[in-house]
């Protein structure tokens, strides 16, 4: 069963809202990555992404969800909490990697359909786009341990190629070598980042697909002009590369990837960027079954939505308690950790903003989830990078809200495909109930909730 959108009309990009500031915060792409990345573009893109029936609202001071498929604040999660309800018993997880993933990590998630009468459970979707830094593998791993939570990290294929072997990738409608981020470093480097996929993977977390080279507006040929030949190109890439890493690091004895091209099942586009017409045909060709890049169409965190039999799970932009307390005409930010640092201080490494920016992402995350849980109960998408941006700033807020929210009752840090598996169980007129509700975190609540 599912749940169906009308796909809504194209429109050409506009903003709203009179901060050009605000503007780039919630339609900001990130800076490239420190490293090799020669012939990388400067990604300051603001192109947004294609939005369901609803207009967003002149409130919202953010680019317009139209056109492309995001607005990036992008480069720009499930075992159960240990509050899961008697009934949630799913089955037993295995740490085989060959097992499905939703068979090895649905345990204690309450896989069932729910009456109209019956509060669902509150559900977070931690996602973690590169997944290049060692440290943030761990720390992560770590505190999911912990915390009973599952992730997912929307791995970038060329993370897997030596920086070395660069020409080795080619982009659509550029020169071989020609990327937007990071390549994977040494060969070293490289072994140590599968052996951390191949671990996350047998622990239950998702491996998804941030694609390749991270070409994104305003380069020149940029994955927001792209063909669906094109994306089926870049796409294709990325399955060669987790397929067999050594093949593009000729030379190098590298481990065995645990994944295939099948446990991919969805992913978030670099800087949100591409048309959602060309991009449809190659997702449904390759078994992609969901996305999470686009941006929200109004303020505030709703339910999922089927669109062209895509699973969407919009970048939620939301009212920031820290924003409203510093009297911003419009508290609004994208709940990603790269548009917390341009709001915060316009994407500085500042030693004396570090703990503020910590702080401004951890109460604007804890806002979310009291606001859902107490409310609609939509699930909530964090949107997060392996980075070091602000100087580690963002990364402990992540941790300490992941340690939290993840044991509160009837709460459950899944991953996208357990999200998607749980959404495919439930009644479409009921999941239709649950997004006609009021959105969460809009601030209007934020009195009630202290």
């Amino acid at each position: 069963m599912s749940l169906h959108r009308q796909p809504a009309p194209f429109r050409a990009r506009r903003v709203w809202g009179t901060s050009v500031a605000l503007a780039l915060v919630l339609a900001g792409c990130a800076a490239p990555q420190e490293g090799d990345a020669q012939g990388a573009a400067s990604e300051t893109s603001s192109s947004s992404a294609p939005a369901p029936s609803a207009s967003a609202p002149s409130d919202a001071g953010s680019a317009s969800p139209s056109g492309s498929t995001g607005t990036d604040a992008s480069e720009t999660a499930a075992a159960p909490s240990s509050s899961a309800s008697e009934d949630s018993a799913g089955p037993t997880a295995s740490a085989d990697p060959a097992t499905p993933l939703a068979a090895r990590s649905h345990e204690g998630v309450p896989m069932r359909a729910y009456a109209a009468d019956e509060r669902p459970p509150q559900f977070v979707l931690f996602s973690f786009d590169g997944g290049r830094q060692d440290a943030r593998w761990k720390t992560f791993m770590d505190a999911a341990e912990d915390s009973g939570a599952k992730f997912t990290v929307f791995q970038t294929g060329i993370n897997l190629i030596e920086s070395a072997n660069r020409e080795n990738y080619a982009a659509p409608g550029n020169e071989p070598g020609y990327v937007g981020t990071e390549l994977g470093g040494d060969a070293a480097e490289v072994a140590q980042r599968i052996g951390n996929i191949n671990a996350a993977h047998a622990a239950g977390h998702e491996i998804g697909t941030h694609y390749n080279g991270h070409l994104c507006s305003p380069t020149p040929h940029g994955g927001d002009q792209w063909t669906t030949a094109e994306w089926e190109q870049e796409y294709s890439t990325f399955e060669e590369i987790i397929t067999d890493p050594g093949a593009f690091n000729p030379g190098s004895a590298l481990p065995a990837l645990d994944i295939t091209p099948e446990d991919i099942k969805g992913g978030r586009l670099p800087c949100l960027d591409g048309q959602w017409d060309q991009l449809v045909p190659m997702w449904k060709d390759h078994g992609l079954v969901y996305d999470t890049s686009r941006s929200a169409s109004a303020t505030g965190v709703a339910w999922p939505y089927q669109e062209d039999g895509i699973w969407q799970f919009e970048m939620p932009i939301v009212w920031s308690p820290v924003l409203a307390e510093q009297g911003k005409p419009s508290p609004l930010v994208m709940a990603m950790d790269y548009n917390f640092w341009i709001s915060g201080n316009g994407g500085k490494d500042d030693p004396a903003d570090t703990a503020r920016l910590t702080a401004f992402q951890q109460r604007t995350y804890s806002y979310m989830f009291s606001s859902a849980h107490a409310g609609n109960r939509a699930p909530l998408v964090f949107g997060n990078h392996f980075n070091d941006w602000g100087l580690n700033a963002f990364n402990p807020a992540v941790e300490q809200t992941m340690r939290e929210v993840c044991d509160e009752p009837d709460t459950y840090c899944v991953t996208y495909q357990q999200m998607v598996d749980w959404l495919e169980l439930q009644d479409p007129a009921v999941l239709e109930a649950w997004r006609a509700q009021p959105r969460s975190a809009t601030g209007d609540d934020a009195a009630a909730l202290g």
